[in-house]
């Protein structure tokens, strides 16, 4: 269950240094109707690893800190983006057309950092009562991004958004509608109740 990944309280970030590392240099939010997907971009190249690796989040957590607590990436989220390069920190224009075509509503490019290469991402997708767990509801929401890790290849560059709140709209869950024939069985009640009422004045 997801909400087992929400570790409710003030994250730490945890650096690792390795040889050839990577960092998350991108924050990318999309926001669907009842839930909102959060994307991370790492730098670093190579094949999108299986269990026992750095992407293995289960082993290995990596993810968000969103208004001071952890949200882990789901594991099975990573897609290569090719190492390709591209304009840094724009929602669209990257040279792979998988990260365009996610068609974010925001991205957060890592404050000073320079870089433009594309090495892959991973994500995790929070629904209304999880976000609702982080102070997240529907409408605008001033909301406080950050990266945790405790590998190098996920570790986290420095956000602007640590200190400054950025303004995420989340889409409400559509309306349930009723069942085709239930306004006639209400109204059929109500005028049955209504003659029983007359029977016995």
């Amino acid at each position: 269950m997801k909400l087992k990944k929400l570790a409710l309280g003030v994250a730490v970030a945890l650096g690792v240094a390795a040889p050839a590392s990577a960092h998350v240099w991108n924050i990318g939010w999309k926001s669907t109707a009842g839930s909102l997907t959060f994307y991370g971009v790492s730098y670093h190249g190579g094949t999108v690893g299986g269990s026992g690796t750095v992407d293995d989040f289960s082993a290995n957590p990596a993810g968000f800190v969103i208004n001071g607590s952890n949200v882990g990436f789901e594991n099975g989220s990573v897609v290569n983006l090719n190492d390709c390069s591209g304009p840094g920190g724009l929602l669209t224009g990257a040279c792979d057309s998988t990260w365009d075509a996610l068609n974010l509503d925001g991205v957060l490019h890592a404050s000073g950092y320079s870089s433009n290469t594309y090495g892959k991402y991973a994500s995790v997708t929070l629904n209304s009562t999880e976000l609702a767990g982080l102070g997240i509801s529907s409408g605008s929401n001033s909301v406080l991004l950050s990266t945790f890790a405790n590998n190098a290849h996920w570790d986290g560059l420095g956000f602007s958004s640590a200190t400054v709140p950025l303004n995420i709209v989340v889409t409400p869950p559509p309306a349930v509608p009723l069942p085709a024939g239930l306004p006639l069985v209400l109204s059929g009640l109500g005028a049955f109740g209504f003659l029983r009422a007359r029977r016995k004045a």
